[in-house]
């Protein structure tokens, strides 16, 4: 018997298809139901693309309008919360004294207080917790963090990150992500490069400077491209480029390049290798191309059993909310922002 898990809110456009993908495809997982959080069917209908009938129709689920009445009558031991980022704090405020591990889709947070309580009930009530996806677990970026961790280009200097999502028109005219609110891509896109800077630095930002604007999406109150500069406490150096406004063409969606004192290494998600420079010359490595969402979900799933923290603990992903508020407010003030922010 693996891990008895359920879904928490169904009104999004990818998360609840992908976490019910992913926990069926876990042999140590057993998803079993669904909670609408008592929405209206049709406004799920209009993220979702069907009803929270439907849905769990189609993943053979026990669906529920209550969270707590979820976990109580089907007594399991882990959900997946995906709603808006502005109401995940109070799911997490809920589910969490139940006992439950949690799993939040990211952003997990539109502000540092919400992130702030999201830990205090985690750490309060003992669960494990963790929010993604992130890079963390693509083939070619984690094959890149062990040949530097393995001393491959010496102690590092500076990181590039790039993270691109195609553009804002992919979501419905009339899905939530629209709202400003919401923090739209300067949080949800933000995310994923600022994890992963973080990761490989090994060290907090002190300094952060961004430029946002938007050139191509009309209808959006958010930025569809980004440029970050960042400074970190062991002197690192990095930047990050994010394109939110990528239509009719191809462009890599995450891309990675270390510069350390023996040698360089980069990646892209986009290509089967990976490129090491060093003194001794160019070679390659190859990528492994797997499904990174399913194997952080694993992975989270193998932490409920063994009751270990994640590879991000739920404290990382505070540093990473206030990380891409930090950047939003450098970009609104066209200023340098210093961090600890909040």
């Amino acid at each position: 018997m693996g891990v008895r898990a359920g879904i928490v809110g169904l009104q999004s456009v990818f998360w609840p298809n992908a976490f019910a993908n992913c926990l069926r495809s876990i042999c140590d997982a057993e998803l079993v139901a669904c909670a609408d959080l008592d929405y209206d069917p049709n406004l799920i209908a209009i993220s979702l693309g069907k009803t929270p009938a439907e849905y769990a129709s189609t993943y053979n689920l026990q669906l529920y309008h209550d969270p707590v009445e979820m976990i109580q009558k089907e007594d399991l031991a882990a959900v997946c919360i995906c709603a808006k980022n502005t109401e995940a704090v109070h799911l997490v405020e809920q589910v969490a004294p139940l006992g439950v591990d949690i799993y939040i889709a990211k952003p997990m947070a539109t502000t540092t207080e919400a992130a702030e309580r999201i830990v205090k009930a985690v750490r309060e009530h003992g669960v494990i917790a963790t929010s993604g996806t992130t890079e963390r677990f693509d083939g070619g970026i984690r094959e890149a963090y062990q040949r530097f961790k393995n001393g491959a280009i010496g102690e590092l200097i500076s990181i590039r990150a790039l993270h691109q999502h195609g553009n804002i028109n992919s979501f419905p005219d009339d899905d939530w992500y629209w709202e400003e609110a919401q923090g739209g891509p300067e949080l949800s896109l933000i995310w994923y490069a600022a994890d992963v800077v973080r990761w490989f630095a090994g060290s907090e930002v002190t300094r952060v400077y961004a430029e946002y604007d938007n050139y191509l999406s009309d209808r959006s109150p958010f930025m569809d491209n980004g440029k970050i500069i960042l400074r970190f406490e062991n002197r690192v150096m990095g930047s990050i480029d994010i394109y939110f406004s990528v239509d009719g063409f191809r462009l890599p969606t995450y891309e990675i390049e270390l510069v350390g004192t023996a040698g360089a290494i980069r990646t892209q998600q986009s290509v089967y290798e990976g490129t090491l420079f060093t003194k001794d010359g160019i070679s390659n490595f190859y990528r492994i191309q797997n499904n990174n969402l399913l194997d952080e979900m694993t992975h989270w799933v193998e932490c409920c059993q063994n009751r270990t923290d994640p590879d991000l603990t739920i404290e990382d992903a505070q540093r990473v909310i206030e990380l891409c508020l930090a950047c939003r407010q450098s970009a609104q003030m066209h200023t340098p922002v210093t961090l600890p922010f909040g």
